[in-house]
């Protein structure tokens, strides 16, 4: 199944929250319920807030470039700390939701919470992350279903997996399908925040029970698909050349990145970088290019066993 979009919610009706007041003090000792429209609790503060929490290490950092930043907005453990998916029953929300009133809403109005397992806030920021898949262990009776919604607009930050390039629209709803190969990049210096929603959902049932049945969703969204320049096998030798000569253990990880954007930009697949990498490796006549190009291609989009780790930037045999 491939990435696709869902519908789209608008956005604008989740810049404020209403809060409720009792007045006791009225002189017929009435109680007084007033809905107040607070301009302190619109969606670009909780975005401001979460751009400002500090970065923390992650697991798989080096895979990415630029400023790459995950922020577990409900997960297992309700710990803000805990970056790490599991599945779990439980979905709790953490201390970072005490301060997104108005992100809290989106999700509880929108979204089903008996299949929902984790909700990050992801930033990407003249960056990339590379093209991968990713490898959940799960009951074999229930699949992995990932959710993305962009809450700003930026028109440099794109997306691709096997069937091309495209562009999350402001509000959108999408389904990633982090199963087969798939990039994010932003070619800007801006934000770009994503809301991304992780659901277990059991085999054949209809995707959209994700949704509460009175979430307010335009269903007739239509997808931004990227058109690209062909390349030619011509233009495909001589990048290979080039890579082959600029390479050695302190460019390679360099070379990944810049060989990993050209799809954005260029009609190829997305893992067809790990294909150039291989063969411009063999060019250099090193074996320890050779086999870091061979093994970070299994391990980013063919196989990875449980536990297993690799790293770009170690060299130890």
């Amino acid at each position: 199944m491939a990435s696709h979009i869902l519908g789209k919610i608008d956005l604008s009706r989740f810049q404020f929250i209403e809060k409720k007041l009792e007045n006791n003090n009225s002189p017929a000792s009435k109680t007084v319920v007033e809905d107040i429209r607070e301009n302190d609790c619109q969606l670009g503060d909780e975005i401001n807030f979460l751009n400002a929490i500090p970065k923390q290490r992650e697991e798989y950092d080096e895979f990415g470039q630029g400023y790459w930043k995950n922020l577990s907005l409900y997960n297992a453990s309700g710990v803000a700390e805990d970056s790490q998916y599991r599945d779990a029953q439980t979905c709790l929300p953490t201390e970072y939701m005490d301060s997104c009133p108005t992100i809290q809403r989106l999700i509880n109005e929108v979204f089903n919470s008996k299949y929902l397992r984790m909700v990050r806030a992801r930033n990407l920021i003249d960056g990339m992350v590379m093209p991968h898949r990713d490898f959940v262990e799960l009951d074999k009776n229930v699949r992995y279903y990932r959710v993305f919604i962009a809450i700003e607009k930026n028109l440099e930050s794109f997306h691709s997996d096997e069937t091309g390039v495209f562009q999350m629209q402001l509000g959108e709803v999408w389904f990633l399908d982090a199963a087969i190969d798939h990039a994010a990049i932003n070619f800007s210096t801006n934000s770009r925040m994503f809301l991304c929603f992780d659901f277990v959902l059991e085999h054949g049932i209809d995707e959209r029970v994700i949704f509460n049945q009175n979430a307010d969703i335009d269903f007739e969204a239509q997808p931004t698909y990227i058109s690209r320049e062909p390349v030619n096998e011509i233009t495909k030798e001589k990048i290979i050349a080039n890579v082959s000569e600029l390479m050695n253990k302190h460019t390679f990880r360099d070379l990944v990145f810049t060989l990993s954007k050209f799809h954005f930009t260029h009609k190829l697949p997305v893992r067809e970088a790990y294909d150039w990498l291989i063969e411009a490796a063999k060019r250099t006549d090193d074996d320890h290019l050779v086999t870091k190009s061979q093994q970070m291609k299994r391990y980013l989009i063919e196989h990875r066993e449980m536990n297993e780790r690799f790293t770009i930037n170690s060299w130890a045999a």
